[in-house]
């Protein structure tokens, strides 16, 4: 089955892969709050403080956003496909985890550790929302892949148009 992630419009994912935090230092800025700390070694640490192997995770869901039938660019960003059943054959999946709770900016988070079969493919209900800033401020269920190494090959992913 197809898991899709988001990332900014300016990336490496076609070369490098999708890449996890740990992998992006750059972007350890949005946990610095919430973590109490600008250094990286701490951030890190309270990542993984959440559940074991988060630095490792990209963030994905079942299908993409969208408004009116077409697919939202979250910041007039890229969207990618990969197909998670692959990943844990070829080994390279360690852990997958839904995000059950997010409110008040991050700060309270809940995650639940799941199987592979436990992905919720039921269709997203986008119907309430007009505009992309009400759907790219909406939390809806996702999933979190922790990988082995901090990354999915490029191989496996596939831009989405």
């Amino acid at each position: 089955m197809k898991l899709y992630h988001y990332t900014p419009k300016e990336n490496s994912c076609l070369q490098r892969g999708i890449l996890s935090v740990s992998l992006l230092p750059e972007y350890l800025f949005h946990y610095e709050t919430r973590a109490k700390s600008k250094n990286p070694e701490t951030i890190i640490k309270w990542l993984d403080s959440t559940f074991y192997g988060r630095s490792r995770s990209v963030s994905c869901f079942t299908e993409p956003l969208m408004l009116h039938g077409k697919i939202v660019a979250v910041g007039d960003g890229n969207l990618f496909s990969f197909d998670i059943d692959r990943l844990v054959e070829d080994g390279l999946v360690e852990s997958i985890y839904q995000k059950t709770k997010s409110e008040k900016g991050g700060y309270i988070e809940g995650f639940e550790k799941v199987e592979i079969d436990e992905i919720d493919y039921a269709p997203l209900d986008f119907s309430p929302y007009n505009t992309e800033e009400e759907i790219t401020n909406v939390f809806f269920r996702h999933y979190f892949v922790v990988l082995k190494n901090g990354y999915i090959p490029p191989e496996y992913i596939t831009k989405e148009k």
